[in-house]
């Protein structure tokens, strides 16, 4: 076999980079109308122009929509989020919020500034619950509906939406300290405002989701419910930082672009967890769920997404698949431990699309390993683990797993697993990797789901994976990564 160039992954084209974002002038609105309980209607919107206004104000659960919006008299919250301006801070005070309308900011008629952001935060972060139980599902039936600029939303948990929990289709908006589940879409998603945006530079765009887990959300197809989605239809700059999914009904992250509707901007994502996707908590799953950890392409387009320094295990199949994207793709300091659950053919990396004018992906530091067995989260019974990493284009300083055997390519050079020259040497480890192996978990609660923040730092919610998929410091695998230093992902916060 002819060998092949080394790839050399170059910083995303500066023109993708410099892409306008949505730059539609704020339009007029409607007057705001109310229900018989007091609530604005779902599509409510409110006024036209930016007019700053540094403001708190104060929700609870119950309050009253004739509220002054205080602290003591707090304001109904359908009304409140209605009446937010550019500036304003809305404080949603401890408890469960019943909601049975979503909350739709509509496209450019609550925008707020950089400067001048609308803040909607807990008063303390996971203290304060949007239950939309009595929504149903539907594809209308989203929680939290954002499609103006320059939002910020912390602290909150959302449950149980008819659709996506959180769905961002506006500019600049950062979501953090957030858990959503047991939604009946994906729990966070990023996508256009409306079909009307056929352009990549009308797409949402300059997003970050920051420490964020989303959990269990399950459709009744099985094929859309993921923990996190940025596809279809997104522009540039979209970042997941510190996020964690997990049992979802398909996959964990789904990057997925559309034939119909083109390429999709590069995603970010970084110091990310996704493990034991395909299946619920409570053990639920469907043959038709993918199940993947990062799924990070689809239909043959090429994006050149980043993922970094991010851990999947325990995904019913792949760990990291490109899904056709030909990408290239770049992959630097990522674990991949114990994939393929339920899948005989899923790998821990599945990146091994040939793409002509670049040649292939380029792996940085990849660790993939599996331990010799496995317990099958659909049927509960322990096989063998096998992994036949699909890895194509340049690799350095690389551990990937093919056939229950170890190889490293020490790099940077071209790379292949169909090539048994450049598959790598083949070598056997001295011992297993990791410190620990033993999934950290306080146990279940009431609805079924598993209490995972125990893999998180309680003070800023970054993800400590503690001794769990730590490379144990006297493995030859703590010195293999570029200048002797660690393979795999490093989340094991101030005891990593």
């Amino acid at each position: 076999m002819k060998k092949k160039k080394v790839l050399l992954f170059f910083p995303l084209a500066a023109s993708l980079l410099m892409m306008s974002c949505n730059g539609k002038p704020v339009s007029s609105s409607e007057s705001t109308s109310s229900s018989g309980t007091g609530n604005p209607t779902s599509e409510t919107t409110t006024t036209s122009e930016i007019t700053p206004e540094v403001k708190t104000i104060y929700t609870a659960p119950g309050a009253n929509s004739k509220g002054a919006g205080t602290y003591d008299d707090p304001i109904n919250i359908y009304n409140a989020i209605a009446s937010l301006k550019a500036g304003n801070t809305l404080i949603l005070k401890d408890g469960i919020y019943d909601t049975p309308q979503r909350f739709y900011v509509l496209e450019g008629t609550q925008n707020g500034t950089e400067e001048y952001p609308i803040t909607i935060k807990a008063e303390h972060d996971g203290k304060a619950t949007l239950d939309f139980i009595k929504m149903g599902f539907g594809s209308n039936n989203r929680g939290l509906q954002l499609c103006s600029d320059w939002w910020y939303v912390k602290g909150l948990i959302v449950k149980s939406a008819g659709d996506n929990g959180i769905y961002i289709g506006g500019n600049h908006i950062t979501v953090e300290n957030c858990e959503v589940y047991a939604c009946m879409d994906s729990g966070i998603q990023i996508g256009r405002a409306n079909t009307l945006q056929q352009e990549i530079a009308t797409w949402p765009s300059y997003n970050t989701v920051l420490n964020c887990t989303s959990h269990d959300n399950s459709d009744p197809t099985g094929e859309d419910a993921d923990g996190f989605a940025c596809k279809l239809t997104t522009g540039v700059g979209n970042v997941f930082k510190g996020c964690i999914a997990y049992n979802n009904i398909d996959d964990g992250w789904d990057l997925y672009a559309k034939a119909d509707t083109g390429p999709i901007g590069p995603v970010t994502i970084e110091d990310c967890v996704a493990f034991n996707n395909g299946v619920a908590s409570d053990g639920h799953g469907m043959e038709s769920s993918d199940g993947n950890g990062f799924k990070l392409g689809g239909e043959q387009i090429s994006v050149q997404h980043i993922v970094k320094n991010c851990v999947a295990f325990n995904n019913l199949a792949h760990g990291f698949t490109d899904n056709s994207n030909p990408g290239p793709i770049y992959i630097e300091n990522c674990t991949s431990y114990n994939n393929s659950i339920r899948e005989p053919d899923a790998n821990n990396i599945d990146l091994n699309r040939e793409n002509v004018e670049s040649n292939g992906n380029y792996f940085k530091n990849i660790l993939s390993f599996s331990s010799g067995d496995k317990s099958n989260t659909t049927h509960y019974e322990t096989e063998m683990t096998n992994s036949y990493d699909h890895f194509y284009g340049a690799a350095d300083h690389c551990v990937f797993f093919y056939g229950l055997t170890t190889f490293y390519i020490e790099g940077p050079e071209s790379c292949n697993y169909e090539s048994e020259t450049l598959r790598g040497k083949p070598f056997v480890p001295k011992m297993n990797p990791f410190v620990s192996t033993e999934v950290p978990v306080t146990g279940a609660n009431e609805d079924g789901t598993y209490d995972y923040y125990i893999l998180r730092n309680k003070e800023d919610y970054t993800i400590d994976l503690g001794d769990f998929l730590r490379v144990n410091p006297e493995s030859e695998f703590a010195h293999m990564g570029t200048n002797n230093s660690c393979l795999g992902a490093n989340l094991h916060g101030k005891r990593g």
